[in-house]
């Protein structure tokens, strides 16, 4: 137990009692503290104080500790084994997030890897198939491909003049 500021006020000796009378008050509780206690007690805040926190954090835990069955009371390994199992969960539940963080970054490190092979490939792929096409490929009339290609117009007075003969073509009406 922590007294709080013990040296400047005198309460170094006042542990023991206190944590002796906290032990008597949880098996009854009519229990009083020795009078060298009391007379400490009623003259200290901070160790009144103190006092009445840990009263209530021992009736806490009194309320919410879960009962171990009687059959167990004479193993003298159950408090190694809960122990055992406490530290171990309390392990497991810290190496969550380092392995989480160790899967992330070999996921981004594979999905890396993945788009720099995929660029890589396009990439030789796209200059290996160029220069061939490029190699085969020789100047085309435009008109061997389709007669109907015109040039293109060079003036804005042209754009009109080819939209209407070409309108003009579509419903039959010659110039």
């Amino acid at each position: 137990m922590h007294i709080p500021d013990a040296g400047a006020r005198g309460c170094d000796g006042y542990e023991v009692p206190m944590e002796n009378y906290l032990e008597a008050l949880g098996q009854n509780e009519g229990a009083r503290p020795e009078p060298e206690l009391a007379a400490h007690l009623a003259s200290c805040t901070e160790c009144r104080a103190t006092l009445e926190e840990m009263r209530e954090v021992g009736a806490l835990v009194r309320d919410t500790a879960v009962r171990v069955p009687e059959s167990l009371w004479a193993d003298p390994y159950f408090a190694v084994r809960a122990g055992a199992r406490a530290r171990e969960s309390q392990r497991r539940e810290g190496d969550f997030w380092p392995q989480l963080e160790t899967f992330a970054l070999r996921f981004m490190a594979a999905a890396l890897s993945v788009a720099v092979m995929l660029g890589a490939m396009a990439a030789w792929g796209t200059q290996r198939s160029s220069a061939r096409s490029f190699a085969r490929l020789r100047p085309a009339d435009m008109r061997a491909l389709s007669p109907e290609v015109t040039p293109a117009p060079g003036n804005p007075d042209d754009v009109v003049v080819a939209l209407w003969s070409s309108s003009a073509q579509r419903s039959g009406r010659q110039r």
